[in-house]
């Protein structure tokens, strides 16, 4: 009882603890903004792209999950609330990363918190594909949640759920538009932390507590060689701001990859670090699943593609180690799948095996660029990117069908349905 208590009052401390960090957020941000209006050389002749557009999006995200947490008490009211401003803020964020990539447009912003804290962040065409793919998901994900968040004997927990789940959003864009060390890891670390509190939403179940612990150490072990490989760029640069990266010594650049690659694998579920996929994504509630797989585990692969372009890294053997580690990814993905009768841990393992088709997709780009074979390069990356947002599309769609299934049949096992076609038409093929 005393360890059960313990795991509890861990996660009612993270629960309190993201609650200040998101209200503190929402109240910093007008200080912030107020102190970078000269920072932004503009380029913005569109009067409804906003130069500061992704931070407004952001606080409007975190905004709609604290209104669900705060009127939790009047159930379909608070989910209304959450949804609705959940969704204006992913759209407003949406709109604007698809103007930055259709224009292919780049800017930095470099707000002042205070007088003393650089918080930098910079909006290019890659990281606002990966925001585009974050907030789409989100949206179909948000939506979703309103008729699965059925049980309304637990409102406060549900409530707690769509706090939870903006600031996962949220700290995701954090992640892809940071421009220094320590900003990025505070959006990895809230992103990590609140995914966890999602994979925890039924954590009296003693399968939902043993699944959400061993994701939580998966995670916080990547971020400790996330935060080896900044310290080490730190103590060779001097400094913590992503633009000095490009000054390492070539030797040193390796390392500070490796070291990164690792933690990054690591949330992507790359092997051999992605036995916490099959954990955490079946016992999440499905619209977290959704994002989960479809979005969060990118954020992994978004961490080793910034590596590569901020480090320049043209190495063959690098190359090579992402071909090997993608290949193998996408063989014991598939065969891990195929002895899997849950309908939701299987397209779990059949994520690992998607993020070995992206690394493929990677390395065939880094051997391209190692050989100034242009062409090979740019099929290689484009490759890659496309089926970032083709797993993203079809995994969370799937996720979200299991979550239906299950919600009708009451079972997670294959074995035991039959007969969906005829139960469950739309769901079937829209599945299918």
């Amino acid at each position: 009882m005393g360890s059960i208590k313990s795991k509890l009052n861990l996660r009612d401390k993270l629960m309190h603890l993201l609650i200040i960090t998101a209200i503190t957020l929402i109240f910093i941000s007008p200080v912030m903004a107020k102190s970078s209006m000269n920072a932004f050389n503009g380029f913005n002749d569109n009067p409804l792209l906003l130069d500061d557009g992704m931070i407004v999006s952001m606080v409007i995200i975190m905004l709609g999950g604290l209104l669900g947490a705060l009127f939790s008490k009047w159930f379909k009211l608070s989910k209304i609330m959450a949804i609705l401003t959940i969704s204006a803020g992913s759209l407003l964020g949406l709109y604007n990363s698809l103007m930055i990539i259709i224009h292919n447009k780049s800017y930095k912003l470099t707000y002042m918190l205070g007088s003393i804290i650089p918080v930098s962040f910079k909006i290019d065409p890659i990281s606002m594909f990966f925001s585009a793919v974050v907030l789409l998901i989100s949206i179909m994900a948000a939506i979703y949640s309103y008729g699965y968040m059925d049980d309304k004997k637990r409102k406060l927990a549900t409530g707690f759920q769509y706090l939870n789940f903006a600031v996962l959003v949220a700290s995701m864009i954090g992640v892809t538009i940071s421009n220094n060390s320590i900003i990025f890891l505070l959006f990895w670390e809230l992103m990590s932390i609140s995914s966890f509190l999602l994979v925890m939403f039924d954590g009296f179940k003693e399968e939902v507590k043993k699944s959400g612990y061993i994701y939580l150490i998966y995670t916080h072990a990547g971020g400790m060689f996330i935060f080896a490989s900044f310290a080490l760029a730190y103590m060779t640069t001097g400094s913590i701001s992503f633009d000095q990266f490009s000054s390492i010594p070539d030797f040193l650049k390796i390392a500070v990859f490796l070291l990164g690659f690792v933690g990054f694998a690591s949330k992507a579920g790359v092997f051999p670090f992605h036995s916490w996929l099959p954990y955490a994504h079946p016992v999440a509630p499905s619209h977290v699943s959704a994002v989960m797989s479809g979005v969060m585990i990118k954020m992994g692969i978004y961490g080793i593609i910034n590596l590569i372009i901020l480090l320049g890294i043209n190495n063959i053997y690098i190359g090579y180690m992402v071909l090997i580690l993608g290949i193998l990814s996408g063989i014991l993905g598939v065969a891990y799948a195929l002895a899997q009768h849950d309908i939701k841990r299987l397209p779990a393992y059949h994520s690992v095996e998607n993020i070995g088709i992206i690394l493929i997709g990677l390395s065939i780009g880094l051997i391209g660029k190692y050989y100034n074979n242009e062409t090979i390069a740019l099929l290689g990356f484009a490759g890659a990117l496309l089926h970032i947002l083709n797993h993203a599309l079809f995994k969370s769609l799937l996720f979200m069908g299991a979550g239906a299934v299950i919600k009708s049949t009451g079972t997670h096992s294959l074995e035991e349905m039959g007969g969906l076609m005829k139960r469950m038409p739309t769901t079937s093929w829209l599945s299918s």
